[in-house]
């Protein structure tokens, strides 16, 4: 008698252990979405991706358009520059996204890889510029210093 009840709740039990196997499966599918979604549009959607031949000017909302560089947040500017502005090399951007604690060539908005340089005849790095690049054309954003990075 007991080797049969016991079979019987195996056979009962079976379907509901499967099923929520079924849903922790789910919820990790969906959590791995939301984060390579998320993660990807942060770098889908700047405005060097557009498809507007102004591609390169400043958005109206720049909060998440910053860099990291030597202890402070430099945001884009509407300034023009050329490669003859350009100066020394400073870093390169080495990480994008949201972090808690901030370094050098952090970004959630410049792709990994590029290069920022100091600007000829701007004291103190008050302004520095990035290179970006889309389709073989090579522009540069021009950063103001903002305030220092949080501690």
């Amino acid at each position: 008698m007991n080797r049969k009840w016991f079979i019987v709740i195996i056979m009962l039990s079976a379907p509901g252990i499967l099923s929520a196997n079924m849903g922790i499966s789910q919820i990790e599918d969906s959590i791995t979405a939301q984060y390579s979604t998320s993660s990807r549009s942060i770098i889908e959607n700047t405005a060097f991706d557009s498809e507007e031949p102004n591609w390169l000017k400043k958005s109206e909302d720049n909060s998440n358009e910053y860099l990291v560089h030597d202890g402070y947040f430099y945001f884009p500017v509407e300034e023009d520059l050329t490669e003859t502005n350009i100066d020394k090399v400073l870093g390169t951007v080495s990480r994008i996204g949201e972090w808690e604690e901030f370094k050098e060539g952090d970004t959630p908005y410049f792709l990994p890889g590029s290069i920022y340089y100091t600007i000829k005849s701007v004291p103190d790095k008050n302004k520095i510029a990035i290179e970006i690049v889309k389709n073989e054309t090579k522009k540069y954003q021009v950063l103001e210093k903002g305030h220092p990075v949080p501690k």
